[in-house]
């Protein structure tokens, strides 16, 4: 546990730092994907980032509104929780898919696999967010007598709830935090190993499968997470509608989807390939419209004639 980096005498919150740095990791694949990889235009490219940085915020007040709710539910009042993260992801997709069906044309219809792109930093991003958890020392596991049992110190969360009567600290828990972030760095692995053969299910294999291990993970946690009033926990809950929503989206890739569903889809997909694009300028582009800016003021001070204008104008045209 080690929750402040101390830099120059200023102490930093660990968990803060690594969620920083998965958030930065998160855009840096994104812009990398956007930018290189899919050739989106310079127009589409902005509105999409525009869409994703308020998705970003749509997980974060997700995040916070479900703890909020299981934590009231649990005390039986409002109480205004911390953040979960699978609070966060149930709002944060559907809110990429109709961000982008809203905001980006020239991804109407394409949303989806806007967002199978996103999954894979979204799974990095969650692994360093699960280390800072650890190194914060908090969504820690069950008391165990396993080899692989973490001792926190005095003074957080785990000793207040599970105090060793023989020593200070607590008792050995399990640290789930990097059980987590292990599933989270394996899967993102995976899909990028795989993406040339696997990009379209992206989302489908990212939520089923962490779904499913998230829902085990739980029998192992051993911190308070609220109460979803049910005789499991709201993590659970979650994780159920997480496997849901991603057999829904495997389902609709393997072309099992409503008919009126698909016909809609196909013609906002046609709608989107109609619309113009704007590539970004490449060096060798902004190299050429200098010269032709330098051979319109050639021609303005009267320094070559018009016919000598137009021949040179149309050989720099002729290269693009």
């Amino acid at each position: 546990m080690l929750p402040h980096f101390h830099i120059l005498g200023f102490g930093l919150p660990t968990y803060s730092v690594m969620l920083a740095l998965g958030v930065a990791a998160f855009l840096i694949l994104y812009t990398l994907a956007y930018r290189q990889e899919y050739k989106t235009d310079r127009i589409t490219f902005n509105r999409l980032t525009f869409a994703v940085l308020l998705s970003i915020v749509a997980l974060a007040v997700f995040a916070f509104l479900f703890d909020s709710l299981f934590h009231s539910l649990k005390e039986g009042r409002l109480t205004l929780g911390g953040i979960t993260w699978l609070g966060g992801v149930t709002g944060a997709f559907p809110a990429i898919l109709l961000l982008c069906h809203l905001l980006v044309p020239k991804k109407r219809g394409y949303a989806l696999d806007v967002l199978d792109s996103l999954v894979p930093g979204l799974a990095l991003a969650h692994a360093l967010g699960r280390v800072g958890c650890f190194l914060g020392g908090c969504c820690f596991g069950r008391v165990t007598t396993s080899p692989l049992g973490v001792v926190f110190p005095e003074g957080s969360l785990a000793e207040r709830l599970y105090p060793d009567p023989l020593a200070e600290g607590s008792l050995p828990v399990l640290p789930t935090q990097l059980f987590e972030a292990g599933i989270e760095l394996l899967l993102f692995a995976v899909l990028i190993l795989l993406s040339r053969r696997t990009r379209r299910y992206n989302t489908a294999i990212w939520s089923i499968s962490y779904a499913v291990c998230r829902f085990v993970l739980e029998f192992f946690r051993g911190d308070d997470r609220g109460s979803s009033a049910l005789s499991i926990s709201p993590a659970q809950v979650l994780s159920i509608l997480l496997l849901l929503f991603g057999i829904l989206v495997l389902l609709l890739r393997l072309g099992i989807a409503p008919k009126r569903l698909t016909a809609r889809l196909t013609a906002w997909q046609s709608e989107a390939d109609a619309l113009p694009v704007t590539p970004y300028a490449t060096a060798a582009v902004k190299e050429h419209a200098a010269r032709l800016r330098a051979l319109h003021q050639l021609r303005k001070e009267g320094l070559i004639t018009e016919e000598e204008y137009e021949t040179k104008k149309k050989e720099i045209l002729e290269r693009l």
